[in-house]
């Protein structure tokens, strides 16, 4: 899914459409990705909310969220989202200013847009039943470092295993598939759409969401060291990107992008991503996000412990270095929770 295309539509739409006034709109540099987790941004633009803070969005397409630590720590980029990784907090200990400000979409019992998927024919052969029978199966992660590694480490310790009880490779997501066809794997811990889009072909089940073992926050609005400096423009954002969140949010409903309003969603996903089959934004469990920005410490300190237990993280490194909840506190206190 290449998202770059609607971007760039994004942004001759907003320069068209702003007249005399887009002079005085105050830009901001929003790194995004082809993930569902983008949504609420699509939205604040797409409705105006930005543009009524006195702020101009302006898009810059990454193909996966870790290639955002460089362009955020040099201030090339004020904003951006994606999940916590060995890299992101190690970045951090190397003195890169970022600042974890907001929810930007979790797997929450309903809403798992993660899961553990495994072979269909594994599963129909009834070779795979309980978590147990990870035991040594090939099992995929996106990457080395990443935050689903921690999710799969308490997979395994849901299901009475360990670490070396399974062997880990790294695939990224848009790969998984293929490795599952081709049985080169037994297990991935995937997202969507390629969730949906496995379903479809027959090739894997959704085994468990992330909320039957391990409740996570997989993405964050992060905002630069330069940015966070800039109190009432961070404020100002937040408060534009949790309208919209809330506009999506009313849409949820069993467990899908149905409730009212949804369809109007779907086709703006649709016409900012360039995906021509909406069924697939249909079909798919979207993410919950957090209408007031919350974020959920708990998931972010297991997998801080987890990076360090396996040596890629510094001992001294901690959450209060990189968590800032002053921008979306002060959004609330304007919007009302």
């Amino acid at each position: 899914m290449i998202l770059a295309r609607g971007f760039a539509a994004l942004a001759v739409a907003s320069l068209m459409s702003g007249g005399g006034q887009t002079q005085e709109l105050r830009s901001v540099k929003i790194g995004v990705v082809n993930l569902s987790t983008d949504v609420a941004f699509y939205i604040a633009e797409k409705r105006g909310y930005f543009k009524a803070e006195g702020l101009k969005a302006d898009f810059a397409y990454f193909d996966s969220g870790a290639k955002m630590i460089v362009p955020l720590g040099t201030g090339a980029l004020d904003t951006g989202g994606g999940a916590t990784s060995a890299g992101f907090y190690n970045a951090v200990d190397r003195g890169i200013e970022l600042r974890i400000v907001a929810d930007k979409g979790m797997s929450v019992d309903g809403y798992d847009y993660k899961a553990l998927v495994v072979r269909k024919d594994l599963v129909d052969s009834g070779a795979f039943r309980p978590l147990a029978d990870l035991k040594g199966k090939k099992v995929a992660v996106v990457a080395q470092g990443a935050a689903d590694e921690s999710v799969l480490h308490q997979a395994l310790l849901k299901g009475g295993l360990q670490d070396a009880d399974i062997e880990r490779v790294f695939i990224p997501f848009s790969q998984q598939l293929i490795a599952l066809q081709n049985k080169g794997i037994d297990a991935a811990i995937a997202g969507e759409p390629d969730i949906t889009h496995m379903l479809r072909t027959g090739v894997a089940v959704r085994f468990a969401g992330l909320s039957q073992f391990y409740p996570h926050e997989a993405a964050y609005v992060l905002y630069s060291g330069k940015f966070a400096q800039d109190k009432e423009t961070g404020v100002k954002f937040l408060k534009a990107y949790l309208r919209a969140v809330r506009d999506y949010d009313r849409t949820l409903k069993d467990g899908k992008i149905a409730g009212p309003g949804g369809e109007e969603i779907v086709q703006m996903l649709g016409e900012m991503t360039g995906v021509k089959d909406l069924s697939i934004f249909r079909d798919a469990v979207p993410p919950y996000i957090d209408p007031n920005g919350a974020l959920y410490m708990t998931a972010l300190q297991t997998d801080l412990d987890y990076f360090k237990q396996l040596g890629l993280v510094k001992k001294d490194v901690t959450l209060t270095r990189v968590i800032d909840r002053s921008f979306a506190e002060a959004a609330v206190a304007q919007l009302g929770p």
